[in-house]
């Protein structure tokens, strides 16, 4: 019985390791907010148009979120 329960120990440890890594997307372009009064960099991992609106996929400070286009001052995406 203890021999089952070490078995199930070690596949068990075995197996959280081998799980697949997160890969690291890089940024496609970078965009200036007015946050806070400040003007801030923003990565930009995205950009699609949704009804006529351009929107990016904005990093932090807006937690990799879909954000609309108008929510920046500025950006250097190509659209």
């Amino acid at each position: 019985m203890r021999n089952i329960i070490i078995m199930f120990i070690i596949s068990f440890v075995l197996s959280a390791c081998s799980g697949p890594l997160l890969e690291k997307q890089t940024p496609v372009c970078q965009a200036q907010a007015l946050l806070g009064g400040q003007s801030q960099t923003v990565d930009i991992y995205g950009v699609r148009k949704v009804s006529n609106q351009t929107e990016y996929r904005a990093g932090y400070p807006f937690n990799w979120r879909w954000v609309n286009k108008n929510n920046f001052t500025s950006s250097n995406c190509s659209n």
